[in-house]
């Protein structure tokens, strides 16, 4: 149904339109009358109808008066105007307040059914689009906060943030963390009795829901917490702290664990260890992520039910340097393959060294955990690589009792892990690799992605994110980065660029983002890096 005003000082012209519209369009309906400009734009604005004919002549505001009026007050109104002249100049008044189009008189019956049957179309295609955007933003009302916490998951992972980040400011909601001058402390709540093998599959995963929803809402009412479930099924919790509260941090947040740790334990009848990582700039939140996840980890080594915070962590200053410095040597040459070598740098520390059995066994777990963690570095899970999760790894360690099974098991742990390495590098081709670099540099104004770049290269995202990394040695998101920054350079120095012109060229839509991501990787801003050469 669409409604109509009548606007005309003639009422006999008023009655005609009336009976016309009744009799021959009854989609319409005639919802108020007026005999002059003013009277009729009280009506509009209380009404608010779908059309208004005007006549061009009335007393006190004329018909183009009328429709100026309206355009401001209640642009959603279409306007026609009736009139008895035809006038180049009128029509071209008409037209500048949007005026939807003209009926002569004296009144053409089928005129006004054409012009109303014109109106209706076009009334039918903004309602249309009014259904679906607002249908669009109730999906992106749905969809932001989801967005925030995929925010937050990347940021903790080291991927690239920035269209997730478009999105979100553009739908009106604030980003997580203030780049700029937040902190964070990580925490890892790790259920202690998943580990022992005692249930299935579906039980697991069925505890790890109903404990991430617990935590969740236990954090729900504590502002700029964020909590999520990472792949190791690590409930991950990520608070964050303004610039002056940092000296707090530590304290609040090991409380909070305590609590929480408590609350889990009465709720469920079930223990649950917490890592917690130091306080960090918002920019190292994948330290800090990894820092939590180490932590929590330990709990084989220093038992499980607890908050393990770095404090409490001791196992790197009980192990002498020596060990330290071979035990990195050795993780190196395993993730690049290097089967021998990685097992001979343990073997020399082990056989060589007078090492007591409770020394050794905590110097293997530590190098299992520091594995993990360059492991995720890369994309790489141990599960997915070895065949078996971590926690079964150090539980087969845990029950080993003798040096020489100690090491057999972990020569095997390294075997499995370098086939597995060796298999996917052996894939790498640098041609492609130089290919996927070449595609990047030549669509950064496009917004060049991690999807996009393996879409180009007909490769999933997630195996695109190792092998780019296997090729070239290099994170992608970073390269990408810095390819967008030496760009950003390139045109700075020419001088004839302005800062939103090269943020577009060089794939940021935001120049405020552009400008934080420039200071961040050159240590000064866009201006400042061009006044040096000008």
């Amino acid at each position: 149904m669409y409604r109509v005003i009548l606007v005309d000082d003639e009422a006999i012209i008023r009655q005609g339109i009336k009976k016309i519209i009744q009799r021959f369009a009854p989609d319409w309906e005639v919802v108020g009358e007026a005999e002059d400009g003013v009277s009729g734009l009280q009506q509009v604005v209380r009404l608010q109808p779908d059309l208004v004919i005007l006549d061009f002549r009335m007393p006190g505001l004329n018909g183009l008066e009328c429709c100026e009026r309206i355009a401001a007050e209640s642009v959603r109104v279409h306007r026609i105007i009736l009139t008895a002249y035809q006038d180049f100049r009128i029509a071209k008044e008409a037209i500048r307040h949007g005026v939807s189009g003209f009926i002569t008189k004296p009144l053409d019956r089928a005129e006004l059914l054409d012009t109303l049957a014109a109106t209706s179309a076009v009334i039918d295609r903004e309602r249309e689009e009014q259904q679906q955007l607002s249908l669009l933003q109730h999906t992106v009302r749905k969809a932001a906060p989801l967005a925030q916490q995929l925010y937050v998951q990347h940021y903790l992972t080291g991927h690239d943030i920035y269209e997730l980040e478009q999105f979100i400011v553009e739908s009106g909601y604030g980003l997580p963390f203030a780049t700029g001058s937040d902190h964070v402390v990580v925490l890892a709540v790790s259920p202690d009795w998943i580990e022992k093998g005692s249930f299935s599959p579906f039980d697991v995963e069925l505890f790890l829901y109903a404990l991430t929803k617990f935590v969740q809402e236990w954090f729900a009412n504590k502002p700029r917490s964020y909590v999520l479930q990472d792949h190791a099924g690590q409930i991950i919790v990520i608070h964050s702290y303004s610039a002056h509260e940092k000296e707090l941090a530590d304290r609040r947040t090991a409380e909070l664990a305590e609590l929480l740790r408590a609350d889990i334990a009465e709720s469920f009848k079930r223990t649950v260890s917490v890592g917690m990582s130091s306080i960090r700039p918002i920019a190292d939140s994948p330290r800090a992520y990894q820092e939590a996840s180490l932590a929590v980890s330990y709990r084989f080594v220093y038992g499980s039910d607890q908050l393990l915070s770095p404090d409490k962590l001791e196992a790197d200053k009980q192990l002498p340097l020596r060990m330290l410095e071979q035990m990195e040597a050795s993780i190196e040459q395993l993730l690049q393959g290097n089967e021998d070598a990685a097992y001979a740098m343990l073997g020399r520390i082990v056989f060589s060294e007078p090492i007591a059995p409770a020394q050794l066994k905590r110097f293997i777990v530590h190098y299992m955990l520091r594995l993990a963690v360059q492991m995720k570095q890369m994309d790489l899970d141990v599960n997915e690589t070895s065949g078996k999760p971590l926690s079964i790894w150090l539980s087969e360690l845990e029950d080993t009792a003798t040096r020489e099974s100690l090491m057999s098991k972990l020569k095997a742990i390294i075997h499995q892990l370098c086939q597995s390495i060796l298999k996917e590098r052996s894939l790498v081709d640098l041609k492609s690799a130089e290919k996927a670099k070449q595609y990047v540099r030549d669509y950064l104004a496009d917004g060049v992605s991690l999807q996009a770049a393996a879409d180009h290269m007909g490769m999933n995202a997630s195996y695109f994110s190792r092998w780019f990394k296997y090729a070239t040695g290099r994170n992608f998101v970073d390269y990408l980065k810095d390819c967008r920054i030496e760009k950003a350079k390139e045109l700075l120095q020419r001088g004839s660029y302005s800062l939103q012109e090269i943020s577009t060229l060089i794939g940021y839509a935001d120049v405020k983002y552009f400008c934080r991501v420039f200071k961040e990787l050159t240590g000064s801003t866009p201006s400042e890096y061009k006044k040096r050469f000008y």
